[in-house]
């Protein structure tokens, strides 16, 4: 889906942005079992549509999911060169898929 480029773009952005280091592990979705009230268990992929990432958050793509000591879920509109991209805590991630590369 990104370019190398991209994906290198958005990864050191991110590790500005936040100021930890990203994992060098290609994450291809992730398991979440929210802590928002009211949201229940769910599998979040790249490539696929989602909304309420957050509560009344609008549909969105996830373009790259990363790993620093939060799992940070990239979208056009979040996390791509500005703004926070979703973030989900270790204890909210019950199982991470990587990609084959």
């Amino acid at each position: 889906m990104l370019s190398e480029k991209e994906y290198q773009r958005i990864k050191q952005y991110l590790e500005e942005t936040l100021g930890h280091p990203i994992k060098s592990k290609r994450i291809a979705a992730i398991g979440v079992n929210p802590l928002y009230h009211g949201q229940n268990k769910r599998t979040i992929q790249v490539g696929s549509h989602y909304a309420d990432l957050e509560p009344d958050s609008p549909s969105e793509q996830v373009i790259a999911i990363f790993e620093t000591k939060l799992f940070c879920v990239v979208t056009e509109g979040r996390g791509n060169g500005e703004g926070l991209p979703y973030l989900f805590t270790r204890e909210t991630v019950y199982d991470v898929m990587t990609k084959e590369t």
